[in-house]
């Protein structure tokens, strides 16, 4: 009896000491197994960070499975060195290998630049730097004369200044950078933009670097030189110059488009400029009137800043353009606004309705306002429109629908175009005036959201990633299996 108590207490304690050895051993094995399954097929990573940092948006995987053209990203330099540069940097190489995981035509080389001088060389015409990213589409990958797109490192990310003018990143954009830059170079036909000059017009660099990188060509158009190049938008940004009528029957030229239509043109205004009569009468014509005065804001929580002239707007449709933003309670700065105002609805072909709209606590500033000019000396109050959308359709009788369209957008506001308004994630501007220049113009894609690094966590470098790799992967399912073989042998000659 005594023996076979022994031998059944000896037969428990290697059954335990199996029980241990087969679980570590599975606990590798399933380590292995999802590793591989990771690599081969993305989709069944998880990304656990709050704002879904490493994955990508279904509309991206959906472009870029559907891609006909054969995509190469070259990353100008090796994966160690870009990713450990930064958490920052670690982010974004991992959006890259998402790229090339999810989409069957897409590319992702590194290059060493530092030791490759030739690389530049094959590309004399772009500035390149250690860390950039050259987009390329076409056949044969690699030749010269298919399309490219340069991203620069810096714009993989969106910034902020602090109270001292020091710049922090706050936000990644590598999804939208790569997206924009795969569209550009997979295009057969991006849409153009052109610029009016020639009558002391603003510049808007930072709304100009927007279009640029959300895939529109920019050009410039002089009026006094002729009619209109080969563009699908045109913007007037606040002249201070009045246009002659030759120059006004170019614009009517550019919209009527030889009867095809399908034009955009971009007006927007600014409180500091002198009366323009003969342009005034144009855009009267197309249903809007652009008033005296500014606009200012007397809700402190509708104002940036506490400043009462830069209120924000509302969005006033809610079909066509605002359901499309990722973010509808984020708020449109348009500061510095001049007061419009529709004439009409519907007429003659002509419609006119409001996109943006300032609230009802807004009032206007006559321009000849005296300095003791308070709130409560304003004439006119909310709400009026901020941005208007004007419209000539040409309706198919059959059906009663409009078949040819072309738009005249009419802003008060410069300054919703300017770097405080269309780079300031706080804000909707860029996303929801690329929404809508993109669907007047007949493309349907839209501006990503930034991944936002507020919150995020686990900011180790590469070399502790990979360690904590190693350690979970391997090292400790060797110990358990280890533990397990010492406590199996120790047991079997006790």
């Amino acid at each position: 009896m005594i023996r076979f108590t022994l031998a059944g207490k000896t037969g428990k304690r290697s059954a335990v000491a199996a029980s241990v050895v087969l679980a570590a051993a599975l606990v590798f094995v399933l380590n292995a197994v999802f590793l591989l399954l990771a690599q081969r097929f993305p989709a069944l990573s998880i990304d656990l960070t709050r704002g879904k940092l490493f994955k990508l948006s279904e509309r991206t995987i959906e472009y870029i499975k559907s891609l006909d053209k054969d995509v190469v990203i070259n990353v100008l330099a090796r994966e160690e060195t870009f990713a450990g540069t930064s958490p920052y940097n670690a982010q974004a190489n991992e959006v890259f290998k998402q790229f090339e995981k999810n989409g069957p035509r897409v590319s992702l080389v590194y290059v060493d630049y530092m030791r490759n001088p030739g690389f530049a060389a094959a590309y004399p015409g772009l500035v390149m730097k250690h860390g950039d990213l050259l987009v390329s589409a076409g056949e044969n990958a690699g030749a010269d004369g298919r399309k490219r797109s340069l991203i620069k490192t810096e714009e993989l990310f969106n910034y902020a200044r602090g109270q001292r003018g020091e710049l922090s990143i706050v936000s990644s954009r590598a999804e939208e950078a790569l997206y924009t830059a795969i569209l550009n170079v997979s295009s057969d036909k991006p849409v153009r933009a052109a610029f009016i000059t020639g009558h002391a017009e603003y510049t808007m660099d930072a709304f100009t670097a927007v279009l640029t990188k959300n895939n529109y060509e920019t050009v410039s158009w002089n009026l006094m030189r002729g009619r209109a190049p080969d563009t699908d938008i045109a913007f007037i940004i606040a002249p201070k110059e009045d246009f002659t009528a030759e120059e006004l029957g170019f614009l009517d030229e550019f919209l009527f488009n030889g009867g095809t239509y399908g034009r955009t043109l971009f007006y927007c205004a600014d409180p500091a400029q002198s009366p323009l009569e003969r342009l005034a009468v144009f855009l009267r014509e197309w249903g809007v009137s652009v008033e005296d005065g500014a606009v200012f804001e007397t809700d402190e929580t509708r104002v940036y800043n506490y400043q009462p002239f830069y209120a924000v707007a509302d969005y006033a449709e809610e079909e066509e353009f605002a359901p499309a933003l990722t973010d509808i309670s984020k708020p449109f700065l348009a500061p510095v606004s001049r007061p419009l105002r529709l004439l009409f609805e519907y007429r003659n072909n002509y419609s006119a309705r409001p996109l943006l709209e300032f609230g009802a606590s807004a009032g206007v500033r006559p321009s000849n306002a005296p300095e003791t000019f308070t709130a409560d000396d304003a004439v006119r109050r909310g709400p009026f429109p901020a941005l208007a959308l004007c419209r000539y359709s040409v309706i198919d009788q059959a059906t009663g629908r409009a078949e040819k369209v072309s738009n005249v957008l009419v802003s008060g506001s410069t300054a919703m175009l300017d770097a405080l308004a269309v780079d300031n994630p706080a804000f909707s501007n860029t996303e929801y005036l690329v929404n809508v220049l993109n669907r007047l113009s007949g493309r349907e894609d839209i501006p990503l959201r930034p991944k936002s690094f507020t919150g995020m966590g686990l900011n180790l470098p590469r070399l502790s990633v990979n360690v904590l790799g190693m350690v979970f992967i391997f090292l400790l399912p060797a110990v358990i299996l280890a533990a397990g073989l010492v406590v199996w042998i120790k047991r079997r000659h006790a």
